[in-house]
């Protein structure tokens, strides 16, 4: 299965404008100058050869599929000059022309129009914000979790060589800088559920929570923070939740002296496609008023109950509306 690519038309600059232009021109003056010297062109009102300019018409004419058929060659090398060289010519320059129309228009209304038919369907969709190494984790453990692809719109400012790995996973992907709010925008922000922060950078990342936050104050937003110093920053800036990889990398490296297992224990937990994993759920009809230690089939490691969290020693019985956090065995 693969996702949708939507990157901004490179749209050509004046200066290849530019260029395009002097390349049709030195054309013409190439032919002007072949059928001017080859001599066997011959003007219907005077009939005589015409003179350099007339030639430059006559270029021009043919070439543009005009023919008006004031000035024609009439001997046999004339028509193969026309056939074997003008021929050619009129088709590099026609699609010289049309690429270049292609590219500053049409090119541009088509991409938009699949990008905005694409974000159109999205609703309570996953807005990741980086594709680099931490953005792909997350998005590939996104998918083990279930996620539908079409409800996750990627964003980075890397083109298409950032995205094609997670276009080639089945979510939408969108090249653009996600702090600019006409690019959230695009993605449909105002009506994301979730909202990922990974660019790589803390000062970007910040920026990027902020404007989030004012586009959509509902959007549980997690952030990636690189340096530890800046998670306060990320706080203020209105992140719900604050990920720092060198905390965790260097938890598990810590864990390695201790215990042999603990760490690939851990990293099975971590990942859904693990044996073990770690899940949360709303406590059920049936479980009010029991033990944490008495459920079946999960190890209940800590209860959330309004604001506040439990140790399960602590906690003798289970209400209605707490929240259970618990390892449990995927199913075969």
């Amino acid at each position: 299965m693969t996702g949708k690519l939507y990157t901004p038309p490179k749209l050509p600059g004046l200066r290849e404008v530019m260029r395009r232009i002097l390349f049709v021109a030195l054309l013409l003056c190439g032919v002007t100058l072949i059928v001017y010297f080859e001599g066997g062109l011959r003007d219907s009102r005077s009939g005589t050869h015409p003179g350099f300019w007339d030639c430059f018409y006559f270029a021009l004419v043919t070439i543009t599929t005009v023919g008006y058929g004031d000035i024609v060659p009439v001997d046999t090398m004339s028509r193969l000059v026309d056939a074997i060289v003008l021929t050619p010519v009129r088709f590099i320059v026609w699609m010289t022309i049309f690429g270049t129309a292609y590219q500053l228009t049409l090119r541009r209304f088509q991409e938009e129009y699949r990008m905005k038919s694409a974000v159109r369907k999205l609703d309570q969709h996953i807005v990741l914000c980086g594709c680099g190494a931490t953005g792909m984790a997350a998005l590939r453990e996104l998918l083990l979790q279930g996620t539908a692809p079409d409800q996750i719109v990627v964003l980075d400012t890397n083109g298409e060589e950032g995205l094609e790995e997670a276009s080639a996973l089945g979510v939408v992907c969108i090249t653009g800088d996600a702090t600019r709010e006409q690019v959230l925008q695009s993605v449909a922000i105002e009506r994301a559920a979730h909202v990922l922060v990974a660019p790589g950078r803390d000062d970007t990342a910040v920026l990027i929570t902020l404007t989030v936050r004012d586009m959509n104050p509902h959007a549980q937003l997690t952030a990636m923070c690189c340096e530890a110093e800046n998670v306060k920053q990320l706080q203020r800036a209105g992140a719900h939740h604050i990920v720092h990889p060198a905390f965790a990398g260097g938890s598990l490296m810590a864990a390695t002296t201790r215990r042999a297992h603990l760490a690939d224990t851990l990293k099975d937990l971590l990942s859904v496609g693990g044996v073990l994993h770690l899940e949360e759920r709303t406590v059920q009809e049936a479980e009010i008023g029991v033990s944490p230690h008495v459920l079946k089939d999960i190890a209940v490691l800590r209860v959330y109950r309004g604001d506040a969290h439990y140790e399960v020693h602590a906690l003798p019985c289970l209400e209605k509306g707490d929240v259970l956090v618990y390892v449990a065995a995927t199913s075969p």
